[in-house]
């Protein structure tokens, strides 16, 4: 359809109403893994490497924003419906902790970049790749986690009402500018079927501005960014 909006005729999403989530959830495992294997490339000079840190920065702002969501509204929505359930509540304290956990990772891979992007070396961008390995690795853990313990738990939770309300919330909360680069990141690789259900819940103008605009312009942005 025009605006790819998505029928009732048309296929429903494998993955449900956590097809978002999980697209999200690739996006990071794909493009740490792209980043470690950029910076073992031969030749990673300080242009190289500044658009590599570039690219790291956003991937970083999209991960923390992606936990603070979780932490300041996701649980505190579902926590009210888990009274008396102590297993439940173990796992939303388990994935706030491992949030946590991750910090350091982040914090030593933006010092790993400042200091490439100052001075190249490939044993600088070997041992930056080494970190960004071993954060893909926590994050790789924390993600399955959560889809295989933490998904089911809040799907019992939250009726569909609740949960298209805070999805859209989510949404509201990232902006058009925001929306620009977030989904034709997390399209990248997508099902076309999980496509159309992700763009069926924005409205018009973000499917439309979507196809027509942010998608070229971020396809054009990969090709240089992982050539």
């Amino acid at each position: 359809m025009e605006d790819e909006q998505q029928s009732p005729n048309e296929a429903k999403p494998p993955r449900g109403r956590f097809t978002i989530v999980y697209l999200i959830h690739e996006a990071f495992r794909r493009d740490l893994a792209r980043l470690s294997s950029a910076l073992r490339a031969t030749g990673v000079d300080q242009h190289r490497a500044r658009q590599l840190r570039s690219h790291w920065a956003f991937l970083e702002d999209q991960l923390h924003h992606h936990h603070e969501v979780e932490d300041a509204s996701l649980w505190p929505l579902v926590r009210p419906k888990l009274s008396g359930r102590h297993e439940d509540l173990d796992v939303l304290a388990e994935m706030e902790a491992q949030h946590v956990v991750l910090l350091p990772h982040c914090e030593a891979i933006g010092q790993g970049f400042a200091a490439l992007a100052q001075q190249p070396s490939e044993q600088a961008g070997s041992q930056l790749a080494g970190a960004i390995d071993e954060m893909g690795t926590e994050l790789g853990s924390h993600l399955a986690d959560e889809e295989q313990r933490c998904f089911p738990v809040i799907d019992q939770a939250l009726s569909a009402e609740e949960f298209e309300s805070f999805g859209k919330a989510t949404a509201k909360a990232i902006g058009m500018r925001g929306s620009a680069r977030f989904f034709p990141w997390i399209f990248d690789g997508a099902e076309p079927v999980e496509r159309t259900a992700v763009l069926s819940m924005p409205p018009p103008p973000v499917r439309v501005l979507c196809r027509t605009m942010w998608e070229p312009r971020y396809a054009r942005t990969v090709a240089t960014l992982w050539s």
